[in-house]
């Protein structure tokens, strides 16, 4: 892997094959499934989307799996100044950030997203609603694998 990454400054692109496999190990690490054949069609929507987009990511030199193992991502030229270009470490959600915030029964799906996308980057939930929409479906993306059954 380290000698397909590009110098630090520069973008880190990487073979498809070799993002699957990162996305495989990361994934593992982070207790999701990769196979599960007992998920359902939408979760087997949602899983095969944030695979892609994390694929894609580093493929393209959007994020790199850094030298601890943790997938970094760049946010992007097309998010405004202040955000584009900010470096993102995505880890382990917390399991309050499972459970969005909001009276019992009333909380919608995106503030579920939302919830997990700030328990896993550390960035407040308003954040997000600032970003280029590839950015921001990148992020809902990868915080949708956390809300799979």
């Amino acid at each position: 892997m380290a000698e397909e990454k590009k110098a630090e400054g520069a973008s880190a692109t990487m073979s498809a094959d070799l993002a699957e496999q990162e996305f495989n190990d990361w994934a593992e690490s982070m207790g999701l499934e990769v196979t599960d054949e007992s998920r359902s069609e939408t979760d087997e929507t949602v899983f095969s989307n944030g695979k892609k987009l994390f694929i894609r990511a580093l493929s393209k030199g959007n994020a790199v799996v850094d030298d601890n193992g943790d997938f970094v991502y760049t946010v992007s030229k097309f998010s405004p100044e202040g955000y584009k270009g900010t470096d993102v470490k995505i880890t382990l959600p917390p399991p309050r950030s499972l459970v969005a915030g909001g009276k019992k029964g009333n909380e919608s799906g995106m503030q579920r997203v939302l919830s997990v996308a700030s328990g896993m980057t550390g960035k407040d939930t308003g954040w997000f609603l600032n970003l280029a929409l590839p950015d921001f479906k990148f992020f809902m993306g990868i915080a949708g694998l956390f809300l799979i059954d």
